[in-house]
């Protein structure tokens, strides 16, 4: 595919994203959805990369220097990594999906991640609550930090599955305007997870 044809994919994911085109959401779920064929094939971590990358978010591995935001780079900077050769394993660290099309059935990609430390979701106007059962599910016991901030889907019911984060040392929850009561919320998390640093903005 030529690289004006994948900027204009992209291009239409960030439109679906932003103006929730009724009867397109579809769209954003079968661009989130688990390749395990792919899986197989690079690694989970490799694979979970490719799914931040495409979907409009930056990604940071703990052997490679650079954040990758280009699709094309990325798949440059692994594509001569054998997945099978420990020396060349790379391995996901760091997830900012600001401004992505990433929805609840992309967190899939979590499962397998033994390295993750830091996820940012930051305006991710896709990401549902289940996203975060998922999370909670496969990488709880990894992320270190967390950060959710004006995510118009995540209610106080997404929020309740953040209790599984047992290894959370900071959260940032901000402008998540339909989490109503948002102070029980916390004050629940922090009962849960009494050495994790969460703060709170309306």
């Amino acid at each position: 595919m030529s690289r004006i044809l994948i900027q204009a994919a992209d291009g239409l994911k960030g439109k679906i994203a932003s103006h929730d085109i009724f009867g397109l959401r579809w769209i954003i779920d079968g661009f989130n959805l688990i390749d395990k064929s792919r899986v197989k094939e690079v690694g989970p971590d490799r694979a979970a990369a490719e799914w931040v990358v495409r979907n409009g978010g930056k990604i940071k591995f703990d052997n490679l220097s650079d954040t990758f935001s280009d699709y094309n780079a990325l798949i440059k900077a692994t594509a001569e990594l054998d997945p099978r050769v420990p020396e060349e394993q790379v391995h996901l660290v760091e997830i900012d999906a600001t401004d992505s099309s990433i929805s609840g059935f992309g967190c899939m990609h979590f499962e397998g991640l033994k390295h993750i430390l830091d996820v940012k979701f930051v305006r991710c106007k896709q990401l549902q609550d289940f996203g975060l059962e998922y999370m909670g599910n496969y990488v709880g016991n990894k992320v270190a930090c967390l950060t959710i901030e004006s995510c118009p889907r995540i209610t106080e019911y997404g929020l309740v599955h953040l209790e599984k984060f047992k290894a959370l040392e900071y959260l940032l929850l901000k402008d998540l305007k339909r989490v109503y009561k948002i102070e029980d919320s916390v004050q629940k998390l922090k009962k849960s997870l009494p050495k994790c640093e969460i703060n709170y903005y309306k």
